[in-house]
């Protein structure tokens, strides 16, 4: 039944009349069943619902739902019981449970209400309650809660004879009977509960009683004992009082005894009929929860039959406009395809006159870089005739300087073996002891070729140093190579697979088509990239001849310097050769820098050699589209041809260059394997064992020496050097030394 806006407002005063703990406003006040368990506490206290489910869960709408739950058994239970003529009410106005929890619906709630209203005053507490409803409401609230009161009784009125007909449904209903059982046997189950809690603590009061007497009367009997076994008479009436306070005693516990045993009877049989009651309480439990699920489906499925129905008749009504939108969507996409081919069309007349406009900005600047080329060109070829004849008088100048060293190397070994000539007997001995050998080594003049070895030796290792040095900047220069090598030959796949799909096309435009198209540009781009192909090798070629020049530069210094270390005193021959390889690392330094710079510029040609590269493939393939597009037109045709043609000779001019350069790669690093091999790092280690090897022979003969004169001490023998042939680099410098002093 629907409920007016005053309406509700005077039930929510109705309901602020009980007495509550907070002041309801809202509907969302009720939702909880808090206010409703109040309301039914004082309507009936022993009907009452006092442990609520609270909101813990992760659902708080199932809490409030089982709390509602009871309290709506609860007051069915009181209008069952005191209530008459209500039941057709229940019956026409069942009131949503679920609404309320989860959606806080109004409309249910307020039927809740009228629930405890009708409760309220046809209950047992009518005076009360009316009186409440005529002294705590206004004028306004008391006549909208007569009207509720009056349509409640036109209802009842009106399923009056309808109730009489289906008595045995409304009445009789099975829910309601199972619940009213459910209800007896839950009340009845805690009055077990409360009177077998109340026997548990009678139990024990009385074993706590029967405990402190068993004590008392053993103290009395012990007292008893004390007194028989005593002399005195005059106890004797004192005696008998304590036995006659003994049997009483004994009497009390007998019937305590008889009382406890009573108890533990009456408790066993109370346990029994708990333990037959609680199958048909769990049978209860399980029958409601069936009733509820069932309830739940039966609205559930009203809830989608009607859903069903409405959705029929929309279909119903949306089938005209359906075939109306399937008739406005074709018309849009036969418009779609139109528009889309209108768009193509006007994009590829864009992008033909964007592209002739390019090529003619494009050919104008491919000129004046072929006029620059071919100044650069000149320029280089007159540098390179420079340095060819530089090369040539720097080669005569070198070979010059090798026999002047010759003869000076001639000179040297001619002055250092005159003056150790000596004539005197001992030279012409047979053998000289080892004793008279190390004495001799001491002289200065025969030292002099052993310290020529070593200076060479010093020579030859800072030597070594800076050819370590070119070496890591070989291995440097062949890592990069390496690394162009790669890049080129990602290029040259790229390009290879472009200049087959490349290929394809043209052979597809060539099969349609004749003739030749702008011959003029197709020849201009061919002399662009000879141009730039010889330019890149007279780069190269110049880099190698200065590379060439710096070496032998240093070799003449190095040379020169070696030179002045022999004919100089030794201090200042070393400080000559630390300048002068001074000179050469700054040399190398320089050198270095020229080739970095050599690389960066190498480097930016060839980026720009591959940006130029790009433009032309994306240039081939703006005028494959433009060949696509025009390609009715004969003469466009065989222009495009010539400029297919000019665009393959450049991609095979470009791949022969990087074939080149792949040659080049190649035969720097047989020549950088070939310099590791025959480095002064090599020669050092093989030098270094050598001086090792000699050392260890040099101190093993001096302690064989020391142990044999150490043993021949006594005998007064003079130990000598054996006449054999001389192994070690050492005794063949003796032999040397002794075999000239012999001449």
């Amino acid at each position: 039944m629907p409920y007016s806006r005053a309406t509700e407002l005077a039930l929510l005063e109705w309901v602020n009349t009980f007495p509550l703990e907070s002041h309801v406003v809202s509907v969302s006040d009720l939702t909880d069943g808090v206010v409703f368990a109040k309301m039914l506490e004082d309507i009936d206290s022993t009907s009452a619902v006092r442990n609520l489910e609270n909101n813990a869960t992760t659902s708080k709408w199932l809490g409030r739902k089982k709390s509602l739950e009871a309290i709506h058994r609860s007051l069915l239970r009181y209008i069952n019981n005191t209530c008459e003529g209500m039941d057709a009410f229940v019956a026409v106005n069942p009131v949503d449970l679920n609404a309320i929890a989860e959606h806080e619906d109004a409309e249910e709630t307020f039927k809740f209400l009228t629930m405890f209203l009708m409760a309220a005053i046809r209950g047992t507490s009518t005076e009360k309650y009316v009186s409440k409803i005529t002294t705590g409401l206004d004028a306004t609230a008391q006549s909208q809660i007569a009207g509720v009161i009056k349509q409640v009784d036109v209802v009842e009125d009106s399923s009056m004879p309808a109730v009489d007909s289906a008595s045995s449904d409304s009445i009789n209903d099975a829910a309601l009977v199972l619940e009213g059982k459910y209800a007896a046997v839950a009340h009845e189950h805690e009055m077990l509960k409360k009177k077998h809690a109340d026997f548990i603590s009678r139990f024990e009061r009385l074993q706590l009683s029967h405990d402190e007497l068993l004590e008392h009367s053993n103290k009395q009997d012990n007292k008893l004992k004390g007194f028989e076994n005593s002399d005195e008479n005059d106890q004797s009436d004192y005696i008998r009082s304590l036995n006659i306070r003994i049997q009483e005693q004994e009497d009390l516990i007998a019937s305590q005894e008889n009382q406890l045993e009573s108890d533990r009877i009456a408790k066993e049989k109370l346990s029994k009929e708990l333990s037959t009651l609680r199958p048909a309480a769990q049978k209860l439990v399980e029958v409601e929860d069936e009733v509820k699920e069932l309830k739940t489906t039966n609205i559930a499925l009203s809830r989608k039959a009607n859903t069903v129905e409405h959705y029929q008749k929309k279909v119903e009504q949306l089938s005209v406009v359906e075939k109306e939108n399937i008739t406005l969507r074709d018309r849009l996409d036969t418009l779609q395809g139109n528009q889309k081919d209108f768009d193509r069309v006007y994009d590829e007349n864009t992008k033909i006159k964007a592209t002739l406009k390019e090529y003619q900005q494009r050919f104008h600047s491919y000129e004046l870089t072929y006029v620059e080329l071919s100044t650069q060109k000149k320029h280089i070829e007159e540098q390179l005739r420079l340095r060819d004849d530089q090369l040539q008088v720097l080669t005569a100048r070198q070979q010059h300087d090798e026999k002047f060293i010759d003869q000076l190397q001639e000179q040297i070994k001619i002055n250092a073996s005159g003056p150790v000539v000596p004539d005197s007997p001992a030279s012409k001995q047979a053998g000289l002891s080892l004793e008279e050998e190390l004495e001799r080594s001491e002289d200065p003049t025969s030292n002099l070729m052993l310290e020529i070895s070593r200076l060479k030796a010093e020579n030859q290792l800072l030597k070594s140093s800076n050819a370590g040095t070119k070496n890591s900047t070989l291995q440097v220069d062949l890592e990069e190579a390496e690394r162009i090598k790669k890049r080129l030959q990602e290029n040259l796949s790229d390009l290879t697979e472009k200049h087959t799909l490349g290929q394809a096309q043209l052979s597809a435009i060539i099969s349609k088509s004749a003739g030749e198209k702008e011959e003029a540009i197709a020849h201009t781009r061919q002399l662009y990239l000879e141009a730039n192909q010889e330019l890149t090798t007279a780069k190269a070629k110049l880099a190698e001849l200065q590379s060439e020049l710096s070496s032998r530069d240093r070799d003449l210094v190095s040379t020169k310097t070696d030179l002045a270390a022999v004919n100089q005193e030794e201090i200042d021959a070393i400080n000559n050769l630390k300048a002068a390889h001074e000179l050469i690392a700054t040399s190398f330094k320089n050198d270095l820098l020229i080739l970095q710079n050599k690389h960066k510029n190498l480097s930016t040609d060839f980026d720009e050699q591959k940006t130029q590269l790009v433009d032309a493939l994306l240039s081939k393939n703006r005028l494959m589209q433009d060949l696509a597009a025009i390609k009715g037109g004969a003469r466009g045709t065989e222009n495009s041809q010539a400029e297919a043609a000019a665009i393959i000779d450049a991609e095979e001019k470009q791949r022969e260059q990087i074939q080149k350069q792949n040659t080049l790669i190649q035969e720097l690093e047989r020549k950088l394997k070939i310099a590791v091999e025959n480095s002064p790092e090599a020669q050092k280690a093989a030098t270094d064992s050598m001086i090792k090897n000699l050392t260890r022979e040099n101190t093993l003969i001096a302690t064989a020496w020391y142990d044999l004169t150490s043993r021949l001490q006594s005998n007064h023998v003079v130990l000598q050097r054996r006449q054999d042939a001389p192994k070690s680099w050492l005794n063949k410098q003796r032999h040397l030394v002794n075999a000239t002093s012999r001449r």
